[in-house]
């Protein structure tokens, strides 16, 4: 059915109107199953142990992130809602997997991104994570983009979005588990490597 639509000329106040037709938009609609199968698998790979939970949709906001879980506001599944859960994986890796330094990376890096004129586009994290968010879905779209190069923004988002980042925050959580007992572990090692030693001295001298 066609309508005609009021609209705006971007960045004028001239107003135009033109004809749409709906039925004639080359739009394929993929079933609500085959949209949760991507999104999972992206959300398994990247960050496997964070809870994604899918709530009625929200005026203004298509997703959140408390540290602990992510959610999804939104009445049906598809590729905007994709491009939240890549958004909202970064605000939790941002908050339980990457490391100070990387982070800082990262927010220099995208401090020259376009001004919004708005604090709150203009904040480093969402700056971070939009940026996130459009990697991922590069990345997801079959762009084979050059390995990055160490010390920049896209190394951490490549080892994000590969999930050698989460793997390496679970190396340095087991690391920390053990390092009360390797503090007295290592002086009784080198202790014995000591003795070893001394007690070795007698058979060199025969």
């Amino acid at each position: 059915m066609k309508e005609i639509i009021q609209g705006r000329r971007l960045g004028t106040g001239e107003r135009v109107e033109f004809e749409y037709d709906e039925s004639e938009t080359n739009i394929v609609r993929k079933s609500g199953a085959s949209c949760e199968s991507n999104l999972t698998t992206h959300a398994e790979r990247i960050y496997p142990d964070v809870p994604v939970i899918i709530a009625p949709a929200r005026a203004r906001v298509g997703g959140v992130s408390d540290g602990k879980e992510i959610v999804l506001f939104t009445d049906g599944l598809g590729r905007q809602q994709q491009t939240s859960l890549f958004h909202e994986l970064w605000h939790h890796a941002e908050k339980r997997a990457v490391s100070a330094d990387d982070l800082e990376t990262v927010y220099k890096e995208v401090s020259d991104g376009d001004d919004w004129d708005c604090d709150y586009l203009n904040d480093p994290r969402e700056r971070a994570a939009r940026a996130f968010e459009h990697y991922a879905s590069a990345r997801a779209s079959g762009l084979q983009l050059t390995q990055a190069r160490k010390g920049t923004a896209q190394a951490v988002f490549e080892r994000l979005y590969e999930g050698t980042e989460h793997a390496a925050h679970l190396k340095r959580r087991r690391q920390e588990r053990w390092e009360p007992v390797m503090s007295w572990v290592r002086p009784l090692a080198a202790l014995a490597a000591m003795a070893g030693v001394f007690i070795g001295i007698p058979h060199f001298l025969f």
